[in-house]
């Protein structure tokens, strides 16, 4: 008797396994994916609302070059790419912009909330990759957001 109930067993695995496909909810809800996304935003959050606790790094822009192993011409490439791709997220930034405009005007109020975040990340991308082109172009680390106003403004510090 024993032995009947595994074959009937073993013969119910195949069977077993081909309708647990039909009802697995957890693949279905790409639980893992869910979750593992979930502990990533509230990582977000805690570093976001938290103080830093180590220590600022104080450099020059010279030594930060010698620091990083930079040639002239690899400096000026990276400044570039900063340049460009704070250009790149200013013209996500505005395409969003238009994008929201229109969702105001027919009412989609949810696409327009949904839309003014991503406006916000974008701009705040696009200030921070052009906070960092500044930096290089005045060869000056540490400087400040009215430092990078009078840069944009083409006013002297």
């Amino acid at each position: 008797m024993p032995e009947t109930k595994k074959v009937d067993t073993q013969k119910r695995k195949p069977i077993k396994k081909f309708f647990k496909s039909f009802v697995d909810v957890k693949k279905w809800s790409s639980y893992d994916e869910v979750s593992a996304n979930t502990k990533n935003t509230w990582g977000l959050f805690r570093r976001l609302f938290s103080r830093a606790t180590g220590e600022v790094r104080r450099e020059t822009y010279e030594e930060a070059v010698v620091r990083l192993g930079l040639n002239e011409e690899q400096a000026i490439a990276r400044k570039n790419n900063f340049l460009y791709s704070s250009l790149v997220y200013a013209a996500f930034a505005l395409g969003f912009l238009i994008y929201f405009i229109y969702s105001l005007i027919h009412l989609r109020l949810l696409a327009a909330g949904l839309t003014i975040m991503l406006i916000v990340l974008m701009s705040l991308a696009a200030y921070r990759e052009h906070f960092w082109y500044m930096q290089m172009q005045k060869k000056k680390l540490g400087c400040d957001f009215h430092e990078w106003l009078a840069f944009i403004l083409r006013r002297q510090v």
